[in-house]
């Protein structure tokens, strides 16, 4: 007899020979033709190793050492028996054709698609018999799998009854054959005809676990197709729209005619009047060589710190994730503004202004900037306007991250202020740009996402080509700056030491700035702007300020208390005041954020932040949040009886024992459903 042994160990011998044991030498000498094999423990690899036996022809699969008990047997053989039974037998077909025709024709005409009646389809299930052996005190045993039959050994088996255990496994197939064909019982078995909507959607005459199966693949296969659709739209759909529609206004912006005489194309002459008809907010138009940065600029009144309205529109009004390039509300005067901010997405496929990202990362691109030493504007009203590049840098825009440079400036008090702008921006620049600057220039801010840490911003800043100036730029006296000035995030994740900064002033009496081609003397007060700053005439005689320019104030309150107004230097780490919880009637209150002022973009501070750093005025308020207190019931008076007996059991007590004191009721709070409330007033 050709029998396979597989032997389940929990350790593989490393030995490669031909694998041996006791049981097999035995079966040897019996006269049969044994190949053995070790089998890791597990269900799975039992599996694979009765798989291979079946190539191999084997009449008969002995597994050694295959278990301890009848639940590990079960626990074991149970899914390999699921198994084989259903490769032996196909299941008929249960899938009826959905009359989609009959359904659409009943529809049409009102009505509801007739009932289906139940069908259903009887066939007979194959279950393979598991037979029972008892030998030595141990039980053994023995399934068809598929076409070979199964020995299952339990653990320490005596060998010397082996010869007859197998002779009785023999028998007992032999003696069933008429009642277990081939070691399987037939039981008959009746499967419901359905359609596909019966197939995959709940309906009525479903189980409990059948309708939670048909959820759940539902639910599945909308995620699936939601997220399809998103990824085909952002990676294929949304490109393809937002370049449609930018390739459309650029045919209207770039016109051409043909010379009559030469039969040459030649640049015609903008028309701004198709322009404004597309849409009435496009006030100029941006381009920057060797980039995708070719669009139409717009810019909407009602913009303010809560709203930009072509932040998520494109030109014209539509929602767009690409957005449409448009004027920061912080420029009041539009293109005229001293200082036009430009603001752009950054888009994983270059459009927009993602490829100001081409003039640097963590430092910057020489060769790129030669290529791209200026940008082209053209408006209305001043035609072609070229601005030549004077600073790249890269800036924080979280005052949790250190300091917070606010770029976002489109107007200035003053040209002191002015100047001592220009010459921070230069201080953080990747290059040294040799375009000179002073404080009769116009500025040009383009701004876009960076990545090079949370919360980044690449900017690049250009002034406008003066009146009689060539709009070339001497690009071979460009070079790297070496020590750009950074956030203070940057030096804590590359080391180093952050420059001093001092102010525009200061510098130009060090004559270490060799770009300022101004008068100088310039009058006003050189303190950094911030983005709120109001447009106003320039003074001709400067008010003496009580504050010195790198000194901020930073005051902190609680219901309507002052805990700390104090001044501080710039940059200084300020430590936070602790608010404790306090009770107030039937409330308590405990400290859920900081309301803050002074941050930029951040209007609330987490209530965990223990320490801030200063770099403007800051005011912070503590929020509170509002739970109730929910109090048990008093108990009830005592009645003059009682206080009568309570008084005779007082005075036959002894003098030297104290009464007992019995603790107050203790309170139980509870917090309301409804949205805790600031506590300030």
């Amino acid at each position: 007899m050709n029998i396979q042994v597989l032997s389940l160990k929990r350790k593989l011998t490393k030995d490669k020979t031909e694998y041996s044991s006791p049981l097999c030498d035995s079966l040897r000498e019996a006269g049969n033709a044994v190949d053995a094999q070790e089998i890791f423990d597990l269900a799975p690899m039992l599996e694979r190793g009765l798989k291979k036996a079946l190539k191999k022809n084997a009449e008969l699969i002995v597994v050694e050492n295959a278990f301890d008990s009848e639940d590990d047997f079960r626990g074991r053989f149970a899914f390999i028996i699921d198994n084989a039974e259903r490769k032996i037998q196909s299941v008929p077909n249960t899938k009826a054709k959905t009359d989609f025709k009959g359904i659409f024709a009943a529809l049409k005409k009102g009505k509801m698609p007739p009932k289906r009646e139940p069908e259903t389809v009887t066939y007979e299930r194959k279950k393979t018999r598991v037979f029972t052996f008892e030998s030595d005190q141990k039980t053994a045993y023995a399934f068809s799998y598929r076409t070979a039959r199964v020995v299952a050994l339990p653990k320490n088996i005596d060998l010397s009854r082996l010869s007859d255990l197998l002779d009785r496994v023999e028998n007992v197939f032999a003696e069933n054959a008429e009642a277990y064909p081939d070691g399987y019982s037939l039981h008959k078995r009746e499967l419901r005809v359905q359609t596909f909507f019966e197939r995959h959607f709940p309906h009525k005459g479903d189980g409990q676990n059948e309708i939670v199966r048909k959820s759940v693949m539902l639910l599945a296969v909308c995620v699936f197709a939601v997220a399809a659709f998103m990824f085909i739209h952002n990676i294929v759909i949304a490109p393809m729209q937002n370049e449609a529609l930018q390739s459309n206004i650029r045919t209207v912006f770039y016109q051409s005619e043909t010379d009559p005489v030469t039969g040459k194309k030649k640049a015609k002459k903008v028309n701004w009047n198709k322009l404004k008809k597309i849409n009435k907010e496009i006030k100029a138009w941006v381009k920057i060589d060797n980039t995708q940065i070719d669009y139409p600029v717009a810019e909407h009144k009602g913009d303010d710190e809560k709203s930009q309205y072509y932040f998520k529109r494109d030109i014209n009004g539509n929602y767009s994730d690409y957005g449409t390039i448009y004027i920061d509300y912080r420029s009041k005067k539009g293109m005229d503004s001293k200082n036009v901010i430009l603001h752009g997405h950054h888009m994983d496929n270059g459009s927009m202004f993602a490829n100001l990202k081409k003039y640097g990362f963590l430092s910057g691109d020489l060769g790129f900037y030669k290529k791209s030493p200026v940008v082209k504007i053209n408006t209305p009203k001043g035609g072609n306007q070229t601005y030549k590049i004077i600073s790249v840098f890269k800036s924080n825009v979280n005052t949790l991250q250190g300091e917070y440079f606010d770029f976002y400036c489109g107007s200035f008090k003053s040209k002191a202020q002015f100047m001592n702008y220009v010459y921070n921006i230069r201080i953080r620049s990747l290059f040294n740009c040799p375009v000179n600057v002073n404080e009769n220039d116009q500025l040009l801010t383009l701004v876009t996402c960076s990545y090079e840490f949370d919360d980044f911003r690449t900017v690049v800043v250009a002034r406008k080509c003066r009146k009689g100036e060539s709009s070339e730029v001497d690009v071979s006296q460009a070079s790297l700056n070496r020590s750009p000035v950074w956030p203070q995030c940057y030096y804590s994740r590359y080391g180093g030491t952050r420059p001093a900064i001092s102010t525009f002033s200061e510098a130009l009496k060090k004559n270490s700035i060799d770009w300022y081609d101004g008068k100088g003397k310039l009058k006003g007060s050189e303190q950094l702007p911030t983005s709120v700053t109001e447009e106003t005439t320039e003074p001709t005689t400067e008010k003496p300020t009580e504050k010195s320019a790198d000194k901020f104030t930073i005051k902190v309150t609680s219901c309507g208390k002052v805990l700390k107004n104090s001044t501080v230097k710039k940059g200084s780490k300020v430590t936070l005041p602790k608010i404790k919880d306090f009770k107030k009637g039937n409330y308590k209150y405990t400290l859920k954020k900081w309301k803050a002022k002074g941050f930029g973009s951040k209007k609330y501070l987490s209530k965990n932040v223990t320490k801030v750093i200063v770099n403007t005025d800051v005011k912070l308020k503590a929020v509170f949040k509002k739970t109730k207190i929910k109090t048990k019931k008093p108990a009830p008076k005592p009645t003059k009886a009682t206080k009568a007996t309570k008084a005779t059991k007082a005075t036959k007590a002894t003098k030297a024992t104290k009464p007992e004191v019995k603790p107050q009721t203790p309170t139980e709070t509870t917090t309301e459903a409804s949205e805790p409330n600031d506590a300030e007033e």
